[in-house]
């Protein structure tokens, strides 16, 4: 069982990779930069500024390889200089990306204010377009179009998901959402030729968590919606809010919890291949006290000699004998000291902030947190020298467009993907982990750890 490394590295992340990037780059902004590598100087102009990337106009019968760490200085700023890698090169632009530098508000304001006034307007006015289209797609897939959308997706499954205040604002407003049903069609998803739907309640990830009565009238509205379909799998904590609310989590339910334990498995997996950390016999479960994280812990056992499941929930030190290795289940921040491998499962990705002044520099965390590490708190993590990378799971025949808040569209959130196997391989959920591991990688699906998008 396992995948190779360069069966990971290959091929669909570097295209992951490419379009990722264009995504971020909406700002049309343009101004001059000089490039220094391999002891050349290049001058160009910048396509696009992101706050961790760049997009540049490629000079003629110049081609630098995906790869290749470069400097970038901007000629209207002597004092503006940044080292990035580039991601794609194509016939004519180059995507870089930042290694260890994200342009602040500021930085940003004062090269956009360095490029022409038509430039401003054509930027500012992209924006709104772009994300007043995706309000009217919104409106007219959830009103005029919604009977229309269910007839010819002929969903095999649904994605059941939620969100906070500001990923809601970016799909309605609070005006819309008086004239759209409670339950909203967000997306579509496929896989080989499997069908589903990306459905949102109103409710909000708060509302949720505080009111079980809402998180009954969004399933019962489920079910009433979708009828027929096979499976309704439930993102992130929504499990943990259905059962609060005293729902059985029964056919068609699925809670998704082998899907996330496999990709977690199989990243944590891969963390110990990286050079700098192949010396490592252990690994922390931030968050290691919840319903995921215990069995996080027991699973990951089979990799590392000692498994350590750090929750402020733990009252007292227990270690616990494994067939495998030991499991340390504590509360105590001075187990963290010079530990170099995370898995991030707490509640919410921020709250890992809390733990930065007990980490040492070096470590890396596999987040797998929802809402995920925001890029301010990453920001203030690399700053200890602490990298963050986002754990996914990808499959070479999936798609969800558009795509969620902070996913690329071709990666699959860990929850939905036991629902995935389940249409395929409908027994194999009731057997032990081991084997669904086995079914999901024969079936084709890998886990990921990839840089966090910056929303």
């Amino acid at each position: 069982m396992g995948v190779s490394i360069s069966r990971v590295r290959r091929g669909p992340a570097m295209i992951w990779m490419h379009g990722e990037y264009r995504r971020h780059l909406r700002s049309g902004i343009r101004v001059p930069v000089v490039l220094k590598y391999a002891n050349h100087t290049v001058e160009t102009d910048t396509l696009n500024i992101s706050a961790s990337g760049l997009r540049l106009k490629r000079p003629e019968q110049v081609y630098i390889r995906p790869g290749e760490v470069i400097d970038v200085d901007f000629r209207d700023d002597p004092a503006m200089k940044v080292e990035a890698t580039v991601r794609h090169s194509g016939k004519s632009h180059i995507g870089l990306q930042f290694d260890r530098k994200r342009f602040t508000d500021n930085e940003l304001s004062n090269l956009y204010g360095a490029a022409p006034a038509w430039q401003r307007l054509s930027a500012r006015s992209k924006r709104a377009l772009w994300k007043n289209s995706r309000r009217f797609a919104v409106f007219l897939a959830n009103t005029w179009l919604r009977p229309v959308i269910h007839t010819l997706a002929r969903p095999h499954f649904v994605f059941a998901v939620y969100g906070n205040q500001q990923q809601a604002g970016s799909y309605f407003t609070p005006r819309m959402a008086q004239r759209m049903p409670p339950n909203l069609v967000l997306g579509f998803i496929r896989n080989q030729d499997m069908r589903g739907l990306l459905v949102a309640s109103q409710f909000l990830e708060h509302e949720l968590e505080e009111d079980s009565e809402k998180v009954r009238l969004y399933i019962d509205q489920l079910r009433r919606d979708y009828p027929n379909v096979r499976q309704i799998a439930l993102v992130g904590r929504l499990p943990n809010f259905v059962m609060k609310a005293g729902i059985d989590i029964t056919e068609p339910l699925v809670e998704g919890s082998l899907g996330t334990r496999y990709m977690i498995w199989d990243v944590a997996r891969q963390m110990r291949e990286r050079p700098q950390y192949c010396q490592q016999t252990s690994i922390v479960v931030l968050g290691g006290a919840g319903r995921i994280g215990n069995a996080v812990c027991q699973d990951l056992t089979t990799l590392y000699d000692k498994v350590i499941g750090f929750d402020p929930r733990y009252k007292e030190d227990t270690e616990i004998a494994t067939d495998g290795g030991t499991i340390l289940r504590t509360s105590s921040v001075a187990h963290l000291q010079d530990e170099k491998l995370y898995i991030g499962l707490t509640q919410h990705g921020d709250a890992i902030l809390e733990l930065q002044q007990h980490m040492s520099p070096g470590a890396l965390i596999a987040d797998d947190t929802h809402p995920c590490i925001s890029l301010a708190a990453r920001e203030s993590l690399q700053e200890s020298q602490i990298a963050v990378e986002k754990v996914v799971l990808s499959h070479e025949e999936f798609l969800m467009w558009p795509r969620m808040p902070s996913w690329s569209n071709r990666d699959i959130p860990g929850c939905l993907v036991e629902a995935l196997v389940l249409l395929r391989r409908p027994g194999v959920a009731k057997g032990e982990f081991a084997a669904f591991c086995e079914e999901a990688e024969f079936l084709g699906f890998t886990g990921r750890l990839i840089s966090p998008l910056d929303e």
